[in-house]
């Protein structure tokens, strides 16, 4: 894989991840006026994209060269 197409998926990835994270606050702040037994964890679910997100943000910054890590 080139490193063009790397950072393509890398920012696609990024994009999707912002989404989720709109998504999963909206929904888990929007007031709630049915009641259902089974509604997806919003919070879980945003707080998981967030830390996908902030990986693909370090992965983003080794790909421009930046050292991130001990090595």
């Amino acid at each position: 894989m080139s490193h063009s197409e790397d950072l393509l998926i890398s920012l696609i990835a990024l994009a999707v991840c912002v989404g989720l994270v709109i998504l999963g606050f909206r929904q888990n702040f929007k007031e709630k006026t049915e009641f259902r037994r089974v509604r997806p964890p919003w919070m879980i679910i945003a707080l998981a994209a967030i830390s996908v997100g902030f990986m693909i943000v370090v992965h983003i910054a080794n790909l421009f060269g930046f050292e991130t890590g001990n090595r």
